[in-house]
């Protein structure tokens, strides 16, 4: 775990996790919504903008194109998540990888758990 957040049920993480794909950003009241520890919140929320030039980095809500979206990215719940479980990411893997990538090789490190 990331020095000072809070540590979390197996049962919570598990259904954090299966909630991540990678490429989402959650805003923080989803956050909340979902259980995620105010903590994780306050650590990993950021603002994010969007890259109009390229659809895949361009930021949606209810299918309206946003300038920039303030919330928790689920790559980084996922991470969280992980390192929770005492499963340790390794720096080339967040490094050398795709976001749904990541979430991917996550699940199947705590299916394999």
């Amino acid at each position: 775990m990331p020095k000072g957040l809070t540590k979390i049920s197996k049962p919570l993480a598990l259904r954090l996790l299966s909630l991540c794909d990678g490429d989402e950003i959650w805003s923080c009241d989803y956050c909340r919504t979902q259980r995620v520890p105010e903590d994780w919140i306050v650590r990993l929320r950021d603002i994010y903008e969007s890259n109009f030039a390229d659809p895949g980095s361009t930021i949606y809500q209810e299918g309206n194109p946003l300038p920039h979206y303030e919330g928790v990215r689920s790559v980084d719940i996922a991470v969280c998540v992980a390192e929770n479980l005492s499963i340790k990411v390794d720096p080339w893997v967040l490094e050398s990888n795709h976001r749904a990538v990541i979430v991917a090789w996550i699940k199947e490190r705590v299916e394999e758990d």
